[in-house]
């Protein structure tokens, strides 16, 4: 959650105020940070956040590379999608790439510029004008070490190397090495300016040797490194914030998933398909669902479209029967649906919202299939084998007073599903939320009952498509939920 007490941050995060005001204490120094402005906050940093009644503060996972110390910058509102974009990913159950590769670094990262870069000859590598090669170009910047053969073949597949250079050098006026050194220079400028060491650069920009970083800064700037920092006219920093907008140029899926919970989803932008229940439902801005416990669910979002959770609700309160028609509940400018899915999943980032008021809002807009006392028992085995995943039917059964051969019935009926198949969903549900909170493969493995690795391995696998190594960490202990009086959910029972 959002830390309301000081709380010392494992890694950068971005406090984005865009509404309200919020008094941030960052390692003993008070900042006051009014709508429109945020605070950067480094890894390591002990922050304690206090938002006045009104605010909306959204906690976000930065890049690792930024200023050293606690810096404010101005967020623009166009800004607004990219950053709930990554709060949702952070939260790691909703808008997720349908890859099969590990999470790449957030995107969103604080820069800081000088006024010397155009006076020693540095000036940001020009953009490409197509979307398949921006994409590239940023995937070069973040990762300096990724070589150029797997950087295009994740960006524009079905591209030669050869073709991509081609067509780079047509839009940009360089070539594919031209560039990438130029941003080298440029991201180690920023670096530099931040005071950090020179071999300190060098690796984390892509040179295996500070004389090998030496050369080819000076190459591209006109003067090496340690001078080009000792120059009078490169003592004024600014910090300036930077939102990705690769996430607008791609198709994004979740995987498939058995919720041992009720879970609320909102469409701020664009729209998404939803298939749930045996139905399939496309959701356009503004219109929002209940995925009900127990029951297999899919979502497709379009381009450009931000689907977002806004609440949930455990199982075992009762059956929410699949969704027939959505919620009508606004679009992104609707703050109190923001201010609802902050106050549901950080438990004070949302100006003092009620943490059930977005689930409870949608719930009460949208119509939905009639439940029976099926249905119900379906959504407790859901949430209860969440819970504790190494139960067997027969014993959930004991717990929940239903006979196992009556728990399988419901499972076959209702979730179209063999019990065997179901089961081992809710299970791998549960594991990808663990590996996604930063758990190893190892550590989950034996939390869900598996005697060796492997065996949870070819169960992962059997059901995501992907191996459990390719999950990594994406939220962030700053933005799970709390255990309080608010009653906010464990993360397994969403």
């Amino acid at each position: 959650m959002l830390p309301p007490r000081a709380t010392r941050l494992p890694e950068p995060l971005l406090y984005a105020v865009v509404r309200g005001s919020a008094r941030i204490i960052a390692d003993g120094d008070r900042h006051l940070i009014q709508s429109g402005t945020a605070l950067w906050a480094p890894a390591g940093a002990t922050v304690e956040v206090r938002a006045s009644s009104e605010a909306i503060v959204i906690p976000v996972p930065a890049a690792s590379t930024g200023p050293v110390r606690p810096a404010s910058v101005r967020v623009d509102p166009a800004h607004l999608p990219g950053l709930l974009h990554e709060f949702s990913r952070a939260l790691g159950h909703l808008d997720a790439a349908h890859e099969d590769a590990a999470p790449s670094e957030p995107g969103v990262r604080v820069r800081t510029a000088t006024r010397s870069r155009a006076g020693h000859g540095l000036s940001a590598p020009p953009a490409p004008a197509s979307p398949e090669l921006q994409d590239l170009a940023e995937m070069l910047a973040d990762d300096p070490h990724l070589d150029l053969a797997s950087a295009v073949e994740a960006a524009v597949t079905g591209w030669s190397v050869r073709t991509a250079q081609r067509r780079f050098a047509a839009e940009t006026g360089l070539t594919l090495s031209a560039w990438v050194r130029r941003a080298r220079a440029w991201t180690a400028a920023e670096l530099l300016a931040e005071g950090r060491d020179i071999e300190w650069v060098a690796h984390r920009v892509g040179y295996h040797s500070s004389a090998a970083f030496v050369r080819g800064f000076a190459e591209v700037v006109g003067t090496t490194p340690g001078r080009w920092r000792r120059s009078p006219d490169a003592e004024e920093p600014a910090a300036e914030l930077v939102v990705s907008s690769a996430w607008r140029r791609r198709t994004h899926r979740t995987w498939a998933r058995v919720n041992g919970g009720h879970v609320a989803v909102w469409v701020a932008v664009g729209s998404a398909a939803i298939a749930v229940g045996g139905r399939e439902l496309r959701l356009r801005a503004g219109e929002a669902v209940v995925l009900p416990a127990g029951v297999r669910n899919d979502i497709g979002i379009e381009p450009g479209s931000l689907l977002l959770p806004v609440g949930f609700r455990s199982g075992r309160t009762g059956a929410i029967g699949a969704p027939l028609a959505p919620a009508q509940v606004g679009g992104i400018d609707s703050w109190h649906m923001v201010s609802a899915m902050l106050a549901a999943y950080t438990g004070t980032g949302g100006g003092g919202a009620d943490p059930s008021r977005g689930f409870d809002a949608v719930l009460r807009g949208s119509t939905r299939a009639d439940v029976g006392d099926d249905d119900t028992g379906l959504a407790a085995l859901a949430s209860l084998i969440a819970l504790e995943p190494h139960l067997t039917i027969e014993e959930a059964g004991r717990r929940l007073g239903r006979g196992e051969r009556d728990l399988r019935r419901i499972v076959r009926e209702r979730s179209g599903e063999t019990p065997a198949a179901w089961s081992r969903m809710v299970r791998m549900t549960r594991a990808r939320n663990r590996l996604g909170l930063g758990e190893t493969a190892t550590e989950v493995s034996r939390e869900l009952g598996y005697a060796h690795l492997p065996a949870f391995s070819r169960a992962f696998r059997a059901v995501h498509g992907t191996a459990p190594a390719s999950v990594g960490c994406r939220a962030p202990s700053a933005l799970l939920p709390a255990r309080s009086a608010q009653r906010v959910l464990a993360p397994h029972e969403r």
